[in-house]
């Protein structure tokens, strides 16, 4: 192999599956990059474009892996997409170190040094793009998620500043914040830990459904086009309507459905006193 490739790590499942079957169907040259060598075989082995790199990012030389691999079989990098990830849903006073450290070793260290590494001139491509995945973990009070919501928080605190030190030599940094996905990770995470009512209930949160790997491939697909070429620095946030759902939940929780409807003619009668 020769000339240009995306790296695309969690490339065994989910989100970041669909990202390479993407890259792969319009012929790019895709480094899938998991855990689970046969997974990876099983899914890119027959294809020529696909480079199969079995590699956990919890370990220290993850980087020096992945890098020496792209330098060993293409000229540089086009694309970065750190959609490799995993949940460990626990009270905060039973977080255990070595938990919360593969966190974010995972999650914000590996594509720390990684771009680090595609800064230099030669290890990435004119108009080079990467995409990291964050959670919208990082901005609710979910019990339990303290860890997780942390280290997705210290990917987007990386966005900004590798985005600016980036964008001289032409590089481009953005992030996708994702509500709910329908992926592995969230069925065998979060879906075993809650009854089927939960469940039923947390899709009520979403008013256009939880996401798919699918339909965040084609946000992800946008950031590494052309059509983004003006764009750096950016967190979308996609989460099917979530969002929405706050404001309403702050006024209608705890009973405040009465005392908010006998409020409203208030409102509606005294249009000129701020409230």
């Amino acid at each position: 192999m020769s000339g240009f490739c995306h790296v695309v790590t969690g490339a065994s499942s989910g989100i970041g599956a669909a990202v390479a079957a993407r890259l792969l169907a319009r012929g790019e040259s895709v480094v899938a990059v998991a855990r689970r060598k046969d997974v990876l075989e099983k899914l890119y082995g027959a294809n020529p474009h696909a480079l199969c790199l079995p590699v956990d990012l919890e370990l220290p030389d993850a980087v020096e892996r992945v890098a020496a691999a792209v330098k060993n079989r293409f000229d540089a990098v086009r694309g970065f997409v750190h959609a490799a990830g995993f949940a460990a849903p626990a009270p905060l006073g039973l977080v255990k170190g070595d938990t919360a450290h593969r966190l974010f070793s995972v999650h914000a260290l590996f594509p720390m040094q990684f771009l680090g590494w595609m800064a230099k001139r030669a290890n990435h491509a004119d108009g080079a793009s990467a995409v990291l995945v964050s959670s919208l973990a990082a901005h609710e009070g979910a019990c339990g998620n303290a860890a997780y919501a942390a280290a997705k928080g210290a990917v987007e605190g990386l966005l900004k500043p590798a985005a600016a030190e980036l964008a001289p030599r032409g590089v481009r940094v953005n992030a996708v914040v994702l509500g709910i996905v329908d992926t592995p990770m969230f069925r065998e995470s979060l879906m075993s830990l809650g009854t089927q009512e939960q469940v039923a209930a947390w899709r009520t949160r979403y008013p256009l459904g939880f996401g798919t790997p699918e339909k965040v491939a084609d946000i992800v697909d946008f950031f590494l086009h052309e059509a983004s070429a003006w764009v750096t620095g950016q967190c979308l946030v996609a989460d099917g309507g979530r969002q929405l759902t706050w404001a309403l939940s702050a006024w209608f929780s705890h009973n405040t459905y009465v005392s908010f409807i006998g409020y409203l003619p208030k409102i509606c009668l005294l249009p000129e006193q701020g409230l």
